[in-house]
């Protein structure tokens, strides 16, 4: 039993870790962090069933299980995938409580711990924590299926491909699969009879199953394009868009030939539809008629001021990757090659009084 629930665990950690580092995205980050919180839940059960607490008891209480943090971190999962943004933070609130009695428990004496365990967990806590745990797991996951409905609706609306509604779905159904599992095991333990402590191994084998399915389709489409609804907001985007490309002009992130609209977006704080956006309708132009333009204007303007650098050296400080789309950007800004350029803008300055000529 331990041997069984162990190999899942460990290749649903491996998963977590990868989905988590090797990925960027909030969607893939609080996948990763659902997926470990579901081998915290399986960790008591995967030591406890080879003896770890008999040999060594001053492990119970330890916090490897806050099933309380399933909730909110499938609902945030769903809100990054659907909406593209965050949740509130009083969604930890539970979670956190939850670490937090388990911790300072664990702390307490070993004796004293076993006393509270059967005075105050037992028949109190535990009930407890039962009924707020099926609350929460329910809840989100109603929350979730509102989203689902709402994000299958808008891209119907638009007639866009349901792919992204799907991986949704497919997250949904394995969590729902979950609470309907622990519901009909908690009906059991109180309309039929107690469950034991091993009696518990057919929740956990389908936990370690179900999480397994999750880790391996995250890991699969963790580079997947979402689809997350654009809401119809009117603004005035021109004052927020200049704002934008004055704050790329300052930080210099032009110059960083990696950026992409996801980068400069998580580094301006918005999202890659309304930054999309915001340049779009703010600026008329696209995300990388902004960044080539800027780049291509720090080229002219050394150009113009006389430098005798390589033009290739130049465009590769700029942020260009490659020669052939310098030449092209350049050319379409300015009408003229890039040496032509030089040649008009030396010839100025060879032409102009000596305290009107620029230096380099």
């Amino acid at each position: 039993m331990s041997l069984f629930l162990g190999l899942f665990e460990a290749q649903m950690l491996v998963l977590a870790t990868a989905i988590i580092v090797g990925r960027r995205g909030p969607a893939q980050h609080y996948l990763g962090s659902l997926l470990i919180v579901l081998c915290g839940m399986l960790t008591p059960f995967a030591i406890g069933y080879a003896g770890f607490y008999d040999r060594w008891p001053w492990l119970s209480f330890a916090p490897f299980a806050v099933p309380l943090a399933m909730g909110p971190l499938l609902y945030a999962h769903l809100n990054a995938l659907v909406f593209d943004r965050s949740i509130s933070r009083w969604h930890a609130a539970l979670p956190v409580g939850q670490f937090a009695y388990q911790a300072v428990a664990f702390c307490l004496p070993l004796g004293l711990r076993w006393e509270f365990d059967r005075e105050v967990q037992r028949p109190w806590l535990d009930p407890i924590l039962a009924i707020l745990l099926l609350a929460s797991m329910v809840g989100y996951a109603a929350a979730g299926l509102r989203a689902l409905r709402r994000h299958e609706a808008w891209l119907s609306a638009r007639r866009a491909d349901l792919a992204a509604a799907r991986r949704v779905r497919a997250v949904l159904v394995g969590y729902a699969a979950i609470v309907l599992v622990r519901t009909g095991y908690l009906a059991a333990d109180a309309l039929i009879a107690p469950l034991s402590y091993f009696d518990m191994f057919g929740f956990y084998v389908v936990l370690a199953l179900i999480g397994n399915y999750l880790a391996i389709e995250g890991w699969r489409q963790a580079d997947a394009r979402p689809n997350p609804i654009v809401e119809p907001v009117e603004r005035d985007w021109s004052p927020i868009a200049t704002d934008w490309l004055r704050r790329i002009k300052e930080h210099g992130w032009w110059r960083d030939p990696e950026l992409d609209l996801a980068g400069l977006a998580r580094r301006l704080g918005t999202n890659t539809a309304y930054l999309s956006r915001g340049l779009n309708e703010g600026l008329g132009l696209g995300f990388a008629e902004a960044i080539n333009g800027l780049r291509v204007e720090h080229v002219a303007a050394r150009l113009r001021d006389g430098t005798d650098a390589d033009i290739l050296t130049l465009a590769l400080d700029a942020g260009f990757g490659s020669k052939a789309t310098f030449n092209r950007v350049f050319k379409g800004r300015f009408g003229v090659t890039p040496s032509a350029f030089r040649r008009v803008s030396n010839d100025k300055n060879i032409a102009a009084p000596p305290d009107m000529q620029r230096t380099d």
